[in-house]
């Protein structure tokens, strides 16, 4: 398909929805699997085999996999670096349908939801601006960038599985949005490799995709385990954020996806950047999920907190 940035950025948007809507739906479910968890620990294969059985769960995977429908698609009409950006907008609409479900007004979150959604929008217009074609993929350079986010997520799953309660699900999300994120760029990788080679005769490709697929798998199983051991908000924030700067940075430094950006475009990516980053830990933390999620932890270390519950919307 030829270049369509602007569908491109349009699916995205749906996508991104559909992912905050998998999130909502796939927490819930976890939720009955693992309630009353204050210790913070992750789900058994028993658990997770008990998901499988769940309708509301596949109903869930099923949106997230409209999701992936939605970023494939985009992905084969403009850069991986224009694209997973948009992606980040699934935690606004996470924190709308959070406080829908919940009977509540976001007041208290209409600013940093402005602020992310408009630092995300000036990034993805940044990017689609100066961001080129990628050019010839060159394999090594990919089999390395692949390996760094493998042992970076592996490290991630040891502190999730052993580290502070308060921290488990982010670093479980954490781990899971290096996968998804290099998910997005080795699936560009294959596009535009497929696009003028015969791409089923090359074993390269098959290890690609093989890595794709492994990836995958764990990015999801990583999700549920952030779902069993946090609030749905910070497993979709921590995704949200963390997959577009992987997928923007493979896309820069090994598809060739950067050369058109100059000082100053660079530079703004950077502070825009570090304001949506800034908007979703905002987020994040007036929401009174986490809120009542980090109540639950602080009693069943022994310890209080005096942070009310309710007090992130009004």
């Amino acid at each position: 398909m030829s270049q369509n940035i602007p569908i491109a950025i349009a699916l995205g948007v749906f996508g991104s929805f559909c992912f905050a809507l998998s999130a909502k739906v796939q927490h819930s479910a976890v939720g009955e699997q693992v309630e009353d968890n204050h210790a913070k620990k992750h789900m058994d294969l028993a658990q997770l085999l008990q998901l499988a059985r769940d309708r509301n769960w596949w109903m869930g995977l099923g949106l997230m996999g409209v999701s992936m429908v939605c970023q494939v698609l985009g992905l084969t009409m403009a850069p991986v670096s224009v694209v997973q950006p948009v992606g980040l907008l699934a935690f606004p609409w996470s924190v709308v349908l959070s406080a829908k479900s919940i009977g509540s007004r976001p007041s208290r979150v209409v600013v940093p939801t402005v602020i992310t959604v408009l630092a995300t929008v000036a990034f993805v217009i940044v990017v689609a601006t100066h961001a080129s074609a990628p050019e010839e993929l060159e394999f090594v350079p990919i089999i390395v960038a692949a390996g760094v986010v493998y042992l970076t997520a592996a490290t991630f799953a040891g502190f999730a599985s052993r580290g502070p309660v308060q921290w488990r699900s982010l670093f479980w999300a954490s781990g899971g949005a290096l996968f998804y994120g290099l998910e997005a760029a080795l699936v560009k990788a294959i596009i535009e490799y497929a696009t003028d080679h015969a791409w089923w005769q090359d074993p390269r490709i098959w290890a690609i995709a093989g890595a794709l697929v492994i990836g995958s798998s764990l990015a999801g199983l990583m999700a549920q385990q952030g779902y069993a051991t946090g609030p749905a908000v910070v497993v979709v924030a921590s995704m949200t954020v963390t997959s577009p700067v992987v997928a923007v940075l493979f896309g820069i430094a090994v598809l060739g996806e950067g050369h058109r950006l100059t000082v100053a475009s660079g530079l703004s990516l950077v502070a825009l950047g570090i304001v949506a980053v800034i908007g979703v830990i905002a987020l994040a933390r007036v929401h009174p999920e986490y809120h009542a999620t980090m109540s639950r932890v602080g009693a069943a270390n022994g310890t209080s907190r005096t942070t009310d519950a309710g007090s992130g919307l009004n």
